[in-house]
């Protein structure tokens, strides 16, 4: 019987720990005497500085808590699913990233969430995999019959003394799994506001590392404040920008430039447009290296005074930018600059800085007049749908903003695990048809229900999941109409389509381990002689192959007749319910390194099933029945 469960993360960690101390580790446990040993004065068991709250333990239960759930094709949902690279699940974003976990693991190069801000009642997560989730969240009445998430269900009450620890357990994992998954140059961002930003930014420390902090980012969500209330009203939000590893980040970050900071670009000459910045710079901690004395038109010679500030390049820079003409000199009555006989110097020193095609380095108050306000968020939706169906989704421009910035290129993988309307599929989409870029897009949605008496509601759609599916279905139309000439004139087609998944159980019956009862073990093992469950399609037991195997299933496929061979793994997978010899020969001929058939492909014939093994071993091909 095949073993359900997706990626090992535990596992994965302990192995991560052998590889730098295998002194350490024995028979697949740590030796912690052992490895105190080694670290020898680097191990501190006593009190430090971190972040901590009740029931903070039990997170690392919950990021080790292996799950049997994968993920169910919804081709109905769909758009153009065979050509597609983008995926949209519907389903809790943890169990998605345990499910993606192994196929993705060091792929993504940037993660955008907008997560609940804990303001209340703003979130419906529940992180328990010792049952399957389904019948769990039946059990606890979290889903209706159907699966999607009811709002009234009593978890998401938060408040009281759990409030901020509520949040803390449901973010962690999430965010610990989210970092597993980034390339080693990739970049999370997460949305937040005041009820949780000091907890979020101790929380990220702790996941990613301090040192690899990027930036915190000052979003105006709205305009200005108004007449309500006795204190300032709170119109900003906040992103948090954290890299994987920032030593891997060798590509500047460039942003386009603000309407006033072009404004300061006002003299040109035969090298183009240019602005002026003073060479010398109080700010500038004063350093030998950078007080050097530079010659004036006028003789003399000028440095900047002892102790207080420094010129803004090393000499070897200084040198370099005045032989290309990059240096100019003004004169001015009160120079802050000091002669070699400590007169006041007659001239002030500048360097012309030229406009680039690049862009300028990003400042941490995020511009408005390029990424947006919440209002441009919900006019876009509202010229889509024809109607007002979100309040609160961020625009399409602050997370185009932020995709230019980290260089996500070629086909880089962009994942949303709190995806809620969609922005961040409509985004990239756009971002694609606009620079010719071929990114794609993970997006994982709960299905959790629409108040009845919402527009959205009336209008048809039962949970967000729905809207955000819709949303990206027509954002994808109205591009595709909007730049036909341009779209025709690319290299490669535009990826406007993807593939629906939803998450739940799995294909395969799953041993109950519990069962103690002798009669009730033989039952078991009678029902589980054929190991699939009932309703399971082609397509269902493909995908869960795929991703059990860490092969994303979005992987290229060549379909042959009665198996399909997947070229980048060598691997062939026969869903046949009736294995033959010429079929199997067939299937050697692709020349596979292993080969998955079902086990009930070989009925009664136990001859026909030793005889194929046997000829595969003889060829170095491993044979996996499940």
């Amino acid at each position: 019987m095949m073993n359900g469960y997706n990626d090992d993360i535990h596992q994965r960690q302990i192995d991560k720990l052998a590889q730098l101390f295998p002194e350490a580790v024995a028979e697949g446990k740590i030796d912690w005497q052992r490895l105190q040993a080694t670290l020898g004065e680097a191990v501190d068991l006593g009190e430090r500085y971190g972040l901590s709250w009740k029931g903070k333990s039990d997170v690392f239960t919950t990021i080790q808590e292996k799950t049997v759930q994968t993920l169910h094709p919804d081709r109905a949902n769909s758009v153009d699913w065979d050509t597609t690279g983008n995926m949209f699940i519907e389903g809790d974003n943890l169990a998605a990233l345990k499910i993606l976990h192994k196929a993705y693991y060091g792929k993504v190069k940037m993660i955008y969430i907008d997560p609940p801000y804990n303001t209340g009642n703003d979130f419906i997560y529940n992180d328990d995999f010792k049952q399957t989730r389904r019948s769990y969240e039946a059990e606890a009445g979290i889903t209706d019959d159907e699966g999607n998430v009811v709002r009234d269900d009593g978890l998401r009450t938060n408040t009281g003394g759990h409030k901020h620890s509520n949040w803390l357990n449901m973010m962690y994992p999430r965010l610990f799994l989210a970092r597993n998954l980034l390339r080693q140059d990739g970049v999370i961002f997460v949305s937040i506001d005041d009820n949780e930003v000091h907890n979020l930014r101790l929380m990220m420390n702790e996941i990613f590392g301090e040192e690899n902090f990027v930036t915190q980012f000052v979003w105006r969500r709205s305009g200005t404040g108004g007449l309500r209330g006795m204190f300032p009203i709170t119109t900003h939000e906040y992103i948090l920008a954290y890299s994987r590893n920032i030593t891997h980040i060798t590509k500047r970050w460039l942003a386009p430039y603000t309407k006033d900071a072009l404004d300061a670009f006002s003299m040109e000459d035969e090298n183009g447009v240019y602005k002026t910045q003073a060479l010398y710079l109080t700010s500038l901690k004063s350093a030998a290296n950078q007080s050097y004395y530079i010659d004036l038109p006028d003789g003399s010679r000028v440095r900047p005074p002892n102790g207080i500030g420094s010129w803004r390049f090393i000499e070897a820079t200084y040198k370099k930018q005045l032989e290309l003409g990059n240096v100019t000199f003004k004169r001015v009555n009160n120079s802050p600059l000091v002669t070699s006989d400590n007169k006041k110097a007659n001239y002030n020193i500048y360097i012309k800085q030229y406009i680039s095609e690049e862009g300028t380095n990003p400042a941490s108050i995020l511009p408005d007049e390029i990424v947006g306000q919440t209002r441009a968020a919900r006019a876009e939706l509202k010229r889509l749908f024809n109607a007002d169906y979100f309040d609160y989704a961020k625009p399409i421009s602050l997370i185009k903003y932020l995709i230019s910035l980290t260089n996500c290129d070629g086909e880089s993988i962009i994942l949303d695990f709190f995806s809620g309307s969609g922005t961040t599929a409509h985004a990239v989409a756009e971002l694609n048809a606009e620079d010719g870029g071929n990114r794609r897009w993970i997006c994982v949605q709960l299905p959790e229900l629409i108040d009845e008496k919402p527009e959205a509601y009336k209008a048809g759609y039962r949970t967000i999941a729905d809207i955000a599916r819709e949303r990206i279905r027509r954002a994808d139309a109205k591009i595709r109409a909007s730049q036909a000439d341009k779209l025709a004139s690319r290299d490669t087609p535009l990826d406007l389509g993807f593939r629906a998944y939803r998450v739940d159980d799995s294909n395969f019956k799953q041993w109950n381990e519990l069962v103690s009862d002798p009669e009730e073990i033989r039952q078991q093992a009678l029902a589980n002689l054929d190991s699939l469950e009932e309703g399971a399609t082609d397509d269902d037991l493909l995908t869960e192959l795929l991703l059990k195997r860490g092969i994303s299933p979005l992987a290229k496929i060549e379909q042959h007749d009665g198996f399909c061979f997947i070229p980048s793994e060598k691997l062939a997978i026969c869903l046949t319910h009736s294995m033959t010899e010429e079929l199997f020969t067939a299937i050697l001929a692709t020349n596979p390194s292993s080969i998955i058939i079902l086990d009930r492909a070989f009925g009664d014939d136990i001859n026909l099933k030793v005889n194929l093994l046997l000829q595969a071993e003889r060829q170095g091909v491993e044979v996996e029945v499940v």
